[in-house]
């Protein structure tokens, strides 16, 4: 399941990382990406490990953490370490796929969900769309700045040439605590049914049981 979530960085935060990430060093890439992505990768990634840039790490995964309707659909279980990559004119990222492991400092973590947090303001830039293919077809993304797209991390996807401007994103992978896709979205669809019968019948039975059904079916999926 695809799922686009807005307004998951405010305009505070979006202002702080341009700022420190303004005059920063960016890389070639190709230094982060899988051999058989190296091929088609042709943007830049933030080098710096500097005070500003682990402060512009944090500021992006701390809005993470802290945004609900996030947390819910992709109920995290660990975090990778935060790229953040821009692409001027004639810049993408070719078809492929994310591998299935992810850095995380020394160690690795499984790249259940990709995560996409969009830095850039739609009019900054033309081109640049993410293109995720799905069974159900390809569709392109293009969405404010401050908010996420977090999809499967098993699709093709591409980063379609940048025409005009730059775009300026930051992207990680997530370890989820429910490894199965199906199941992550069965119970993201199940919180919301808890959340409106807890609104709107809060002593009912049927609201317990629906508590209680979810609480179970953690308890089977959970890693």
């Amino acid at each position: 399941m695809i799922h686009f979530i807005p307004d998951v960085l405010d305009k505070d935060a979006l202002d702080e990382i341009r700022r420190l990430v303004l005059a920063a060093e960016f890389v070639d890439g190709k230094k982060t990406a899988g051999y058989r992505a190296k091929r088609v990768k042709n943007n830049e990634q933030l080098s710096s490990n500097d005070e500003d840039a682990k402060r512009a790490r944090q500021l992006v995964v701390d809005h993470l953490k802290g945004h609900s309707l996030f947390t819910q659909c992709c109920l995290p279980k660990t975090y990778s370490s935060i790229l953040i990559s821009k692409s001027g004119v004639g810049k993408g990222y070719g078809l492929h796929v994310d591998d299935a492991q992810m850095k995380l400092g020394n160690a690795k973590i499984r790249s259940d969900i990709s995560v996409t947090v969009f830095l850039s303001d739609e009019d900054d830039y033309e081109g640049g769309e993410l293109e995720i293919v799905t069974p159900y077809g390809t569709t392109r993304f293009k969405q404010p700045a401050g908010s996420v797209i977090a999809y499967p991390s098993k699709f093709l996807h591409q980063v379609r040439p940048v025409t005009k401007g730059e775009r300026l994103v930051a992207v990680c992978w997530i370890q989820s605590y429910i490894r199965n896709e199906q199941d992550r979205e069965i119970l993201f669809e199940l919180d919301q049914i808890k959340r409106k019968l807890n609104d709107v019948a809060k002593d009912a039975v049927e609201t317990d049981l629906a508590f209680k059904v979810s609480a179970n079916l953690h308890r089977r999926w959970t890693e």
